[in-house]
């Protein structure tokens, strides 16, 4: 995650991560703080552990992140 500093704060846009349990309801949720889409995705591909992460920014979907599927959303 970014520290997030008056600089940073005015250039960044908040995303929130949904972490999936196995039967596809939220387990928990984070905030991802991220200047653009793509960082946000990077963010969000290197939180993917043993869950699946959806990636949403407001009411606008960017991605299901899956384990051992990296390099999709």
């Amino acid at each position: 995650m970014l520290a997030l500093t008056a600089d940073t704060a005015r250039r960044s846009r908040a995303y929130r991560a949904f972490m999936l349990d196995r039967a596809g309801r939220v387990s928990s949720a984070q905030i991802v703080s991220a200047e653009d889409d793509g960082q946000a995705r990077r963010q969000v591909r290197a939180m993917v552990g043993r869950n699946v992460i959806e990636l949403w920014e407001r009411t606008r979907f960017l991605g299901r992140f899956e384990p051992g599927a990296p390099g999709r959303a």
